[in-house]
C-alpha cells in the first residue's frame, strides 16, 4: 500500500473514530458536552489537517524551509482555533462550554495524529 493510501486511509479512520466520539460525548445529558453542533469542531480540524498535510507534504522534507513551514503552519492553526471558539462562543453563548470540550478533544486528536504522521514523513527521508 502507498504512503498516501494509507495516509488517507489512517485519516479516514481518525476523522470516524472522533466523530463518533462527538456523538457519544453529544448524547450524555449534562453541560459540559451536550451540544447540537458537536460535528463542527471535526469538520474544522478535517479541513485544517487536509490543508496543511497538502502544504507539507509538496515540498522537499529535509530542507530547513520544511522546519519554518511545520512551526509556521501550527501557530496559524492555533490561531485559527482561537478565532474560530471566539466566534461560536460570541455568536452561542449558552453553548460555549460544551463546543470548547468537544473542540478541545478534536484538538487533541487530531495534533496527535498530525505529529505521528510528520514524524513518520519525516524518517522516510533519511
Amino acid at each position: 500500500m502507498s504512503s498516501k493510501s494509507s495516509y488517507y486511509l489512517s485519516f479516514l479512520s481518525i476523522t470516524a473514530f472522533s466523530i463518533t466520539l462527538s456523538f457519544g460525548l453529544s448524547k450524555i445529558d449534562n453541560n459540559y458536552f451536550n451540544s447540537p453542533h458537536f460535528w463542527l469542531p471535526t469538520l474544522f480540524f478535517v479541513l485544517t489537517t487536509l490543508g496543511i498535510n497538502y502544504v507539507l507534504t509538496r515540498s522537499e522534507k529535509e530542507s530547513k524551509e520544511f522546519i519554518f513551514k511545520t512551526l509556521a503552519l501550527s501557530m496559524a492553526r492555533l490561531l485559527l482555533c482561537m478565532v474560530f471558539m471566539l466566534i461560536y462562543s460570541l455568536v452561542n453563548k449558552p453553548q460555549a462550554l460544551a463546543f470548547a470540550c468537544h473542540f478541545m478533544i478534536q484538538y487533541i486528536i487530531f495534533t496527535v495524529f498530525e505529529i505521528s504522521f510528520l514524524l513518520k514523513y519525516i524518517k522516510t527521508a533519511k
